[in-house]
């Protein structure tokens, strides 16, 4: 039986450029659009090192929990912080793999109808293969995951996944249908081992620790050492001989130039990332709609770095899709403090999984967390029980600080004082949804219930 292969999108051959060209007043491009353009290549990598080193400890050159599944088997709530703008519908199980020293073997588990998705994540961010309910139709089985320079020997009917880079991170989203049902996703959850070969190399830790992204000398030493751990692959990788003027790939340590014009550009360049994500793509009815290409960037390098920034860990639109509510009906900007109802028309949001709508406070760095509310609900959907619907079918969501009365005390997601934002999320999304004709319903400013 032939090999077969689980990829998204072929490598390129291009080798990564390192050269030994030293830096110069003369020739180096330090303008504010070349340096947002680096800027924007190189963050998300930034990111991933900085999340990678946090969840595993893998600095000082030790291997720390690499190569190490951890199943997060409660849902999150306002103490997850790790992570921008969580997910309070599924539980999570992670590993951040480094390839270097050989494959992994991944043993995933089946369900004809839970939904789950094991997402493959490259150092880049770009999600690069799946295995679960939609890409794998549930079928789960030994998968091996190969580092982008690999050429060995594995099982003649083995399922390659052959990684972009040597850093990854897999991810998977465990579908939890409420509080009774958490116990049996916790069950499914532990159907995902990994294993490593006795004889493959240890993993490999960070030289570099990611300790101040707004540090240009920190910020340049992480993202080559990042580059460095996959030398020679294709893809992104291959466009980073690009940027080598602006700090970004070189062997050698920036110039002062470069470093001071960094540490003037970098609070710009994350303001304008956090700018990108609230508003980038289309608007309409005070919603943000995702734009195109989300989790698969290609080289709109702009929209990674500000996913990174916002929303690192993104699916792919056939797997999820996301819209954020910024803005009420009139268009004025969201206030914890006000009463908004959010109505959906009969047959709710068109989607083959299911959708929830996640409340988020603020904070002063444009980030999003989940906050303690008194029923603690962080999010509403289609799985909450005793939900009201009106006899046309249709369902009022109730968005405000207090617990409303007029019987719909179930249909309640309670708000924090301050700037708040909604996260509507939909997995396996239908063609209306994927192509925009299904206009997400504006929230519209009420007198309290």
């Amino acid at each position: 039986m032939q090999r077969r292969a689980v990829l998204k999108g072929a490598l390129a051959s291009t080798a990564l450029v390192s050269g030994c060209a030293t830096f110069s007043r003369g020739r180096s491009d330090l303008s504010h659009d070349a340096l947002q353009k680096a800027f924007n290549y190189a963050f998300p990598l930034y990111e991933f090192a900085r999340i990678q080193q946090e969840r595993t400890g893998a600095i000082d050159g030790l291997p720390g929990r690499l190569n190490t599944l951890v199943h997060r088997s409660q849902l999150a709530d306002q103490t997850a912080r790790q992570v921008t703008a969580p997910n309070n519908d599924t539980i999570y199980s992670s590993a951040f793999l480094e390839l270097s020293g050989g494959p992994i073997e991944i043993q995933a588990p089946s369900s004809a109808d839970r939904y789950y998705s094991i997402a493959f994540m490259q150092a880049f961010t770009d999600v690069f293969a799946y295995i679960g309910t939609r890409a794998t139709r549930g079928q789960g089985g030994s998968y091996w995951i190969v580092g982008p320079a690999w050429d060995g020997a594995l099982p003649a009917d083995a399922n390659i996944i052959r990684s972009p880079t040597n850093d990854v991170w897999m991810l998977m989203r465990t579908l939890v249908a409420g509080p009774r049902d958490l116990e049996a996703a916790r069950a499914f959850q532990q159907g995902l081992t990994i294993a490593a070969s006795p004889s493959r190399a240890p993993a490999r830790g960070y030289v570099n620790a990611a300790s101040d992204v707004n540090d240009p000398a920190n910020f340049l030493l992480v993202v080559n050492e990042v580059m460095s751990r996959s030398s020679g692959g294709g893809g992104i990788l291959a466009r980073a001989p690009l940027f080598e003027v602006q700090g970004i790939t070189s062997p050698h340590t920036p110039s002062q130039d470069i470093v001071d014009a960094y540490r003037q550009f970098i609070p710009e360049g994350l303001a304008h990332l956090r700018e990108v994500f609230r508003f980038g793509g289309l608007n309409a009815g005070g919603w943000s709609y995702q734009p195109h290409g989300i989790g698969d960037f290609g080289d709109n390098d702009e929209l990674r770095a500000a996913v990174a920034l916002g929303g690192i860990a993104a699916l792919t639109e056939e797997e999820a899709m996301y819209f954020q509510g910024n803005f009420d009906a009139e268009g004025a900007p969201l206030d914890g403090g006000r009463t908004y109802r959010w109505r959906l028309p009969a047959g709710g949001v068109p989607t083959d999984a299911f959708w929830s709508l996640t409340m988020y406070t603020v904070t002063p760095e444009g980030r999003f967390f989940l906050v303690e509310n008194p029923i603690n609900r962080f999010s509403i959907g289609d799985r909450t029980p005793g939900l009201v619907v009106a006899d046309d079918g249709s369902l009022d969501i109730i968005i405000q600080r207090t617990q409303p009365g007029d019987g719909l005390a179930a249909n309640w997601l309670p708000s924090p004082a301050g700037t708040v934002r909604l996260s509507l999320r939909a997995y396996l999304p239908r063609a209306e949804l994927c192509n925009r004709t299904w206009q997400v319903p504006p929230l519209v400013r009420s007198a309290p219930l």
